[in-house]
């Protein structure tokens, strides 16, 4: 299973933990390095999980294998809507990616879409979009990327969730056009202490997130593929003012700390009576830290044979 991150032989597990990232092999690495974090979705919450560092690259990794299909039977953001939250953070990241280089004649690929949220509001700012998740009922068909190029490929929370993270780069190489534009929005190992967890539950995201990438360790992968990096944002897009990320966990402590406390929308009296609700209100937008990321890279090398 050295996707997981674990070396295994025919009797059991070995002595070696592998990083699917770096290849460097570990001896069982131990506590902080390899502590257990709780799930933050509220159908697994009694659940607990280990994840590990990798001493070379510094990414993170989930301890052991699970089959995500199961997990993701309740899982809250397939019932996300598109209201008046998400696109305002859609818009902050529409202007990321303009700055980028995006243009309205751009066919886009959101690869890992979930619902399609994002690609119907590119759609209705009139871009040509469309979206793939294997995991989604309606964005399934893959025939929506086979024998086609983009001229910009977003993955937004994608990579973390794969039991092989660098496959996954290597088929966005792919579905991009030469000279096109990846965009990247992941977690960054580098951002997150494991002495602390709880402070970084939902980051670590556990059992779903599979394999984090360290900042260094993503951008060291994308220039291996050909890739140049043009920028990175140390905070995602979905941190803005009066909705910062610091505020969001605020209010996902006052309910019971999971996810799902994002989408009941219910106010809750003991929120609003403690004075730190205003504080992150007014000031958690510059109090982000870099555990989530977003990093856009420029692809350079030219395919042997490019896809019509």
């Amino acid at each position: 299973m050295t996707g997981a991150g674990l070396g295994v032989y025919a009797g059991g597990m070995s002595a070696e933990y592998i990083c699917c990232i770096c290849g460097l092999a570990h001896q069982p690495p131990q506590p902080p390095e390899f502590p257990s974090v709780r799930c933050n979705v509220r159908h697994y919450a009694p659940g607990r999980f280990g994840v590990w560092r990798c001493s070379g690259c510094g990414s993170i990794h989930a301890g052991e294998d699970v089959d995500l299909r199961d997990y993701y039977k309740h899982y809250p953001f397939f019932g996300q809507k598109l209201d008046w939250a998400l696109r305002a953070g859609y818009r902050g990241l529409l202007r990321r990616l303009r700055r980028a280089g995006l243009r309205r004649k751009h066919r886009v690929l959101d690869f890992g879409c979930g619902s399609g949220l994002l690609v119907q509001f590119l759609q209705e700012q009139g871009y040509d979009a469309v979206g793939y998740d294997p995991y989604s009922t309606t964005h399934c068909d893959p025939e929506i990327f086979v024998e086609k190029t983009y001229d910009v490929v977003i993955a937004q929370d994608v990579v973390e969730h794969a039991p092989e993270p660098m496959e996954i780069l290597k088929t966005l190489d792919s579905l991009v056009r030469p000279g096109g534009i990846i965009v990247i929005g992941t977690p960054n190992a580098t951002g997150i202490d494991l002495a602390d967890t709880e402070k970084f539950v939902h980051p670590l995201h556990q059992p779903y997130h599979r394999h984090i990438f360290a900042i260094d360790a993503l951008c060291k992968a994308g220039e291996g593929l050909g890739w140049q990096k043009l920028r990175t944002h140390s905070t995602p897009y979905t941190n803005m003012p009066l909705l910062s990320l610091p505020f969001l966990h605020h209010y996902m402590r006052a309910s019971d700390g999971t996810i799902d406390a994002l989408f009941d929308r219910s106010v809750r009296l003991k929120l609003w009576l403690d004075p730190r609700t205003y504080f992150y209100l007014l000031l958690g937008y510059f109090l982000c830290n870099d555990a989530d990321i977003l990093a856009i890279f420029k692809t350079t090398k030219k395919k042997q044979a490019e896809k019509p």
